[in-house]
């Protein structure tokens, strides 16, 4: 207790008696003198050492919480911040969501990187025209009727069987329809937000859902991304000082930069999300394009404890309009987003959730999984190919083995200088910085591959190396 023996607590000055002890900790702790994790003194011992009362400790320590130069810890004590006070992130409030959205617009002749959708010729429209002539043939006007808010109830028992394929167990009963992933984000923010709230998301991350966080008055804490997922020593100091709602993670080929996480990982943050009380907001948007043998395993594969809502559509897999989708979710949180949802558009088409039910139980989607991967999977060859011809060793990327794109590390040449300079070849692909919060961005670009000829793709990345050249030589 010696460190705190020439404490000079003032009665007579205007700062309250908490707030000087506040600070001569925190002096503590900036000068070195208190280090990472170490713990504070109990809250009656310090106070009968400095005579003052338990209520004016607590207060002190409620004080540096605030400042985030200490965390707390139920019935272990308070403790001294794991992370340097000048290298703890401050929360991002808000964005510009002009910026994070402005993608250039394809015109006639231009090779277009930008497009995140299957070609129009991969559509099962055959299959989804024999389910609407079922539908209509057996219900007649009634299959206009609208929609139990929850979602149809024999789809959502179909959903429980087409999870099975992907290894996760699921009952009816915590399923809910939406119209759409972003409508499930945008949900789950309604239901599970309140302004001031702490959001955990992965850097650099989908801008859709960030603006949907953002919109709910939550603050924001960017997690960087390593290898094989978030970088975990970071995600638990910062939980531990900001005690995030939920954390929101794509847990494969993650938008944009095709990272998957670990296995290993994947348990790592389901712990802490059991041990200090957050939920993971699982976005499956790319699982189905997995180019490798080996099996997907999701969050909500490994969720035994019930911490993780899984967010999955259609749009991605079978058609882009289609605008259906699903969460699974834990009990905790069923009513509150059922709410949720009611009050957004009250129910999904049900004409689309019977016609979807028709078609998942035809079992013709295994099928048709298996065409768009094989085809995803033949671009992704072409464009590795070509971007091992004409991009290396100057601009760097992952080969993420799935996935709709590539995320390309234009080291010491300005991102935005190269994505002018491919538009004046009518090249067009996206800028990082739009995968960015803050947008301060300024050293990647993605290229989609997915919806462009063979011929194409090789001429749009052999451009770009064109420019990439000039820069060098």
């Amino acid at each position: 207790m010696e460190l705190y023996d020439n404490i000079n607590l003032d009665k007579t000055s205007t700062l309250p008696l908490y707030q000087q002890l506040g600070d001569y900790i925190f002096n503590l702790i900036e000068t070195g003198k208190l280090t990472a994790n170490q713990k504070l003194p109990p809250i009656r011992k310090l106070a009968k050492h400095t005579a003052v009362n338990n209520v004016t400790v607590v207060s002190a320590y409620k004080y540096l919480e605030s400042k985030k130069a200490v965390y707390s810890q139920t019935g272990s004590g308070t403790f001294v911040s794991p992370i340097p006070l000048e290298y703890i992130p401050q929360p991002v409030i808000n964005e510009n969501l002009n910026t994070m959205i402005n993608k250039p617009i394809a015109a006639n002749g231009v090779i277009n990187f930008t497009s995140t959708s299957l070609p129009q010729e991969l559509f099962p429209t055959a299959e989804f025209k024999q389910a609407f002539d079922i539908l209509l043939d057996r219900e007649k006007g009634g299959a206009f009727e609208t929609m139990d808010s929850q979602g149809y109830a024999p789809l959502r028992e179909s959903i429980c069987t087409y999870l099975k394929y992907y290894g996760i167990s699921a009952t009816a009963d915590n399923i809910q329809i939406l119209s759409g992933a972003q409508q499930g984000i945008d949900v789950v923010a309604k239901a599970m937000i309140s302004y001031g709230d702490v959001v955990f998301m992965e850097k650099p991350t989908f801008y859709g859902a960030a603006g949907a966080f953002l919109n709910r008055g939550c603050q924001i804490i960017e997690i960087s991304m390593e290898a094989d997922g978030m970088d975990t020593t970071a995600l638990e100091n910062l939980v531990k000082l900001y005690h995030p709602k939920f954390l929101y993670a794509m847990a494969y080929f993650q938008t944009p930069t095709g990272i998957t996480y670990s296995t290993v990982k994947k348990r790592k943050i389901l712990d802490m999300a059991e041990k200090y009380d957050f939920f993971i907001i699982e976005d499956d948007n790319l699982y189905d394009f997995n180019y490798s043998d080996d099996t997907i395993v999701s969050f909500k594969a490994l969720d035994y404890r019930n911490r993780v809502v899984y967010i999955k559509s259609f749009s991605k897999i079978l058609m882009p309009g289609l605008k259906i989708g699903f969460a699974v979710l834990p009990k905790k949180i069923m009513q509150s987003m059922m709410a949720a949802k009611y009050t957004t558009d009250i129910s999904t088409s049900g004409f689309l959730q019977k016609a979807l039910d028709i078609y998942l139980n035809d079992n013709s989607w295994q099928q048709h999984i298996k065409t768009i991967r094989t085809y995803g999977k033949d671009k992704y060859k072409i464009a590795i190919k070509y971007a091992e011809r004409h991009l290396k060793p100057y601009l760097k990327y992952t080969k993420p083995n799935g996935g709709i794109s590539l995320w390309l590390d234009t080291g010491k040449i300005p991102a935005e200088t190269l994505l002018w300079e491919a538009a004046q070849k009518n090249v067009l692909l996206s800028l990082g910085s739009q995968f960015y919060i803050t947008g301060e961005e300024s050293h990647h670009l993605r290229l989609c591959f997915v919806n462009i000829s063979d011929e194409k793709l090789e001429a749009g990345i052999r451009r770009l190396g064109e420019c990439i050249n000039r820069h060098i030589f």
